[in-house]
């Protein structure tokens, strides 16, 4: 190809969009709390997928026994040796499968660097990943580690912190006991477990090849393998030599090759299509072809030539290292090709950047892609991004994407890219940092917090709980026109105390600096369900037994009897009485938290009398009952008034 071709649509899938007006692809958030159910189990999908590909190394046996006598493992190896998966797999060995599975965090949003003991809960498995962190952050994060140990063994939960390079260096003498080394494990056995899962065949025997004769982390190891897998797939040669040759090229990069290849391709439409196969590597040549056309307009490439005076299509293919399948799809003939060149029109080409995100945002709306297609397009493009020097690139394309009209295709392009860089564990704690930034933000888009709303509910949930609960609180907090944030926030916690817990502290705690946001008082009305208070929790123990969350259901209540009107708390209040003549068990504490709350509120205290006295009949059939009931709220009101009864 050596000029433009007018694109046209070959085939519709996905959601389509037929008249005006947007499509807005995040309506409803009622289900918050099922949807992060279902995260969290496929995250334990995601620890046994791990566990069943991990192969024991030397020192594991030991590492597991401190664990399990000593509930908190400092673990140590060296880098590249599996460290942070043999953590998480450490803890799914030692677990039931009903526990709760997230990483801790070392710096909190003002960034300072301490790790919170509250953020771990009853029967948790938590690690915390320090093997990035330098000298300076390990010895100040030393000074958290008594205390959150003494949090893990009151909890029942476990705790493995996986140390910084050369941390044991350094380790204060007390925690020695719980310090244990894991060397590299085979890395030939850690191929054919790949090899075997991922269906080749004849893995349990398969040859060493020469890309393990270096040493190789772990994770380059299971990437290898998948390219084996492709190889094989493919019909790439006759058996592991041919596979392993394949692969490894495919593996070690092919920078220098695709350079030649591109300085022989002097025309520009032939680069557009070269770029545009590899970002939409095995999609419809039609689809290519537009993506092609599209970037030389992005570009303001002209070409004037006539059709007639171009390359066809199997030439311009053929040019390229390109060829097309039984169903016309587009794919390079060699393995791991596409990615090469996708790495060498970013890195190597400075001054195409800004067109090849202009680029993508033009194809992310357009009509020729199907919603496959669109996806590896957003993933492709993300993955040239996460890169220390182009992750900005990466935050201003999701902001492009999410300004101004909300189409389906944009959000759900911000919402692929954003789980992309999330699930990269390198670059997961800027992304989350600015999830944060965008959170707090008052001007946010209405289609990028939806984006965000959904992210913390899916995805930041399962690993980071707490952090989940601060953005969310933060866009709840801030939103206007919509109430998506606080439905997906309060969603999110039903049915987890932990989560619960953890959001009543953020609504009841006075700041320090800085105003009290009055939708806060709105959160805590809905967030004060009685039930959810005295419902049994992990170990039959209810939030409400836990004299610190009386504590902080009392401000809660002071603060709506304070800030709000009778309408806004009545129905709540009504639920409250209820439950408290219902559940005898917690009556007095119910009851209590209320007459705190209004204590000095006259107005208040009266209401709540005359509330109580109005129960509906069914409620209140037995009249001793209703008597004892009524005798213990005016006790109660009396105490907190001063007066004595006689």
């Amino acid at each position: 190809m050596t000029g433009p071709v007018p694109p046209y649509i070959s085939d519709n899938r996905g959601a389509m969009h037929m008249g005006g007006g947007d499509l807005n692809y995040m309506a409803f958030f009622a289900d918050a709390a099922d949807r992060s159910r279902k995260a969290r189990l496929a995250s334990i999908k995601e620890l046994d997928w791990l566990r069943q590909r991990f192969v024991h190394p030397p020192g594991y046996g030991q590492a597991y026994d401190i664990l399990r006598t000593h509930r908190t493992l400092l673990l140590d190896g060296a880098p590249g040796s599996g460290r942070s998966t043999a953590a998480k797999v450490l803890l799914r060995e030692l677990s039931s499968g009903g526990e709760r599975f997230h990483e801790l965090s070392w710096d909190d949003e003002n960034g300072k660097y301490r790790v919170e003991p509250d953020l771990i809960g009853d029967d948790d498995r938590v690690w915390l990943d320090l093997s990035r962190a330098d000298e300076r952050i390990w010895q100040a994060l030393q000074d958290d580690l008594s205390s959150l140990r003494k949090r893990v063994d009151q909890h029942g939960a476990l705790l493995v912190v996986v140390l910084p390079a050369r941390g044991s260096e350094t380790l204060w003498p007390q925690f020695g006991p719980l310090h244990s080394w894991i060397d590299r494990p085979s890395t030939l056995e850690v191929l054919r477990r790949h090899l075997r899962l991922e269906g080749v065949p004849g893995a349990a025997t398969s040859p060493q090849p020469a890309f393990l004769s270096t040493d190789r982390p772990i994770l380059e190891i299971a990437r290898f393998a998948g390219f084996v897998r492709k190889a094989y797939e493919n019909a790439t040669g006759t058996g592991y030599p041919d596979w392993y040759k394949a692969a490894e090229r495919a593996s070690t990069g092919r920078g220098p090759e695709v350079a030649t290849v591109v300085s022989k391709l002097r025309f520009g439409p032939q680069r557009a299509l070269l770029l545009a196969t590899a970002m939409l590597h095995r999609a419809h040549v039609d689809h290519v072809y537009s993506a092609a056309t599209a970037l030389l307009e992005t570009v303001d490439y002209a070409d004037d030539r006539h059709s007639l005076e171009r390359s066809d299509l199997i030439e311009s293919l053929r040019d390229i290292g390109a060829e097309l399948d039984a169903d016309r799809h587009v794919r390079f003939t060699d393995l791991g090709y596409d990615a090469a060149v996708r790495t060498h029109f970013w890195h190597n080409m400075p001054g195409l950047r800004d067109g090849i995100q202009r680029w993508v945002a033009t194809m992310i709306d357009h009509p020729d892609l199907d919603a496959k297609e669109r996806d590896e397009l957003v993933i492709r493009f993300a993955e040239q991004c996460l890169h220390s020097m182009h992750l900005p690139a990466l935050v201003d394309s999701v902001a492009h994407w999410t300004k101004g009209p909300k189409p389906y295709h944009r959000q759900l392009a911000a919402d692929r890219a954003l789980r992309s860089a999330l699930s990269v564990e390198e670059h997961g704690r800027f992304f989350r940092r600015q999830i944060y930034d965008w959170a707090t933000d008052s001007h946010i888009p209405e289609a990028l917090a939806q984006v965000i709303i959904i992210i913390c509910t899916e995805v930041i949930a399962v690993t980071h709980p707490d952090q989940a609960i601060v953005r969310l609180h933060h866009l709840a907090r801030r939103e206007s026109r919509t109430t998506d944030a606080r439905s997906a926030l309060l969603g999110m916690v039903d049915g987890d105390p932990w989560m619960r817990r953890q959001l009543l502290a953020r609504l009841t705690k006075l700041p320090t600096v800085g105003k009290q946001w009055e939708r806060d008082v709105d959160l805590f009305l809905g967030l004060a369900d009685p039930a959810a208070f005295t419902a049994p929790g992990t170990r039959n123990r209810p939030l409400i037994a836990e004299a610190e969350v009386r504590k902080m259901l009392t401000e809660g209540w002071r603060r709506a009897f304070q800030e709000r009107g009778e309408m806004d708390w009545k129905t709540g209040l009504r639920q409250w009485l209820q439950m408290a003549f219902q559940d005898d068990r917690y009556r007095d504490v119910l009851i209590g938290v209320l007459v705190a709350g209004g204590e000095q509120r006259g107005d208040v205290l009266a209401r709540l009398y005359s509330e109580a006295r109005a129960l509906p009949r069914s409620i209140t059939e037995s009249r001793e009952q209703y008597a004892a009931f009524i005798e213990l709220i005016l006790q109660k009101i009396f105490a907190v008034q001063g007066i004595q009864v006689t």
